[in-house]
C-alpha cells in the first residue's frame, strides 16, 4: 500500500558467469583497452571474457537504474535507504570464493537523501553483518544483543567522524568445505581476517 513502508530486495543474476561469448566485443568494448589483472594470462580470450564481463556489470546496472527510476517516479526516493552492494568478487581464478584481497574488497554504495547529505567515502572496515542493523535502526526497531554487526548509519553521515574512527579493528571471512573450485571439486575450508593494513589467510 502506498502509505505503508516497504522492503525489497534486488539480487541480480548479472554478472554470474554463464556469459555469451563475446558479446562485450559486440557491444564494442575494445580487448585491447582491457587491463588484465596480473594474476591472470594475458591472452586474447582472457581478454574477450574480461570484457564480457563488464557487459554483465552494464546490464546490471542498467536495472539498477531502473529501480531508481521508478523510485524517483512514484515519489519514494528520497525517503528510501538504498544499499547497493556486491556478494562477491569477479568469477575468475583467484578471486571468487578465495580469500584473497580481490575477492573481498568489495564496491557497496548507500544513500539516503531524507537522512543524510551525502558525499562520504570511508575506507572502514564494514561487512556484510553490517546490514541487518543498519536496517534495523533505520527502522526505528532495537538491534538484539545477539546480532554482532554494527549499524552502517554513522558511517553515511558526513559529519559523524565519531562512528568512523573506532568502527572495527578487523574483518573475518572464510569458505567452507561445499564451496569448491579446484580439481575434482573438491572443497576446503580457509579462514582469514582483514584489518586496515594486512590480510591473514589460514
Amino acid at each position: 500500500p502506498a502509505d505503508r513502508p516497504f522492503c525489497f530486495w534486488y539480487g541480480g543474476f548479472e554478472p554470474h558467469r554463464h556469459y555469451i561469448p563475446g558479446e562485450g566485443i559486440r557491444a564494442g568494448k575494445d580487448p585491447k583497452a582491457v587491463e588484465v589483472p596480473s594474476y591472470l594470462p594475458d591472452t586474447d580470450a582472457v581478454r574477450s571474457d574480461l570484457r564480457d564481463y563488464a557487459s554483465e556489470i552494464e546490464w546490471f546496472d542498467m536495472h539498477l537504474g531502473r529501480i531508481l527510476k521508478l523510485l524517483e517516479e512514484t515519489g519514494e526516493y528520497d525517503d528510501t535507504l538504498i544499499v547497493v552492494v556486491s556478494d562477491n568478487g569477479c568469477p575468475f581464478p583467484r578471486v571468487k570464493g578465495q580469500m584473497y584481497e580481490q575477492d573481498l574488497h568489495l564496491p557497496m554504495a548507500a544513500c539516503w537523501k531524507t537522512a543524510f547529505s551525502g558525499g562520504r567515502s570511508s575506507n572502514d572496515l564494514v561487512s556484510f553483518i553490517d546490514i541487518a542493523p543498519t536496517f534495523l535502526e533505520a527502522a526505528g526497531i532495537g538491534i538484539p544483543d545477539d546480532i554482532t554487526g554494527q549499524s552502517l548509519l554513522g558511517l553515511m553521515r558526513p559529519d559523524d567522524t565519531s562512528k568512523s574512527k573506532d568502527f572495527r579493528d578487523a574483518v573475518f571471512m572464510g569458505r567452507e568445505k561445499h564451496d569448491v573450485g579446484r580439481k575434482g571439486e573438491v572443497g576446503y575450508t580457509v579462514r582469514c581476517i582483514r584489518t586496515s593494513k594486512f590480510l591473514y589467510t589460514l
